[in-house]
């Protein structure tokens, strides 16, 4: 294991920034732009965090976004659910209360754009 110090706060706001800029351009973009956003957060998280939740996370959207590429149209509702089904894994490999809480600032960001 590194010695190397994360800051959480910092990793879990670049994330959420993220993840929400993800779901806006797949409200206004089309599939491939869409795609596209999600490819670049998902190498980016793996690039931030080389292991733990964050890398689970990047490897996540990046497959995701290989998944909706082949899509003719995006909507919303099912990229909402394909997120909550991806945090909803997260729980399951966050092993720290740092990871949980990250995951759960995750979870609240897809909560916000669920369809009522």
């Amino acid at each position: 294991m590194e010695n190397e110090q994360i800051n959480w706060g910092n990793v879990g706001i670049r994330m959420v920034q993220g993840l929400t800029t993800v779901i806006e351009t797949i409200r206004q973009l089309d599939v491939q732009e869409a795609s596209l956003v999600m490819r670049l957060l998902g190498k980016s998280s793996c690039k931030m965090m080389k292991n733990g939740v964050g890398h689970h996370f990047g490897l996540a959207l990046i497959d995701a976004s290989a998944q909706i590429a082949t899509k003719d149209k995006l909507v919303l509702e099912d990229v909402i659910a394909l997120l909550t089904s991806i945090i909803g894994k997260l729980y399951l490999v966050a092993d720290s209360d740092d990871e949980r809480s990250l995951v759960a600032q995750l979870d609240d960001v897809v909560k916000t754009y669920q369809v009522v």
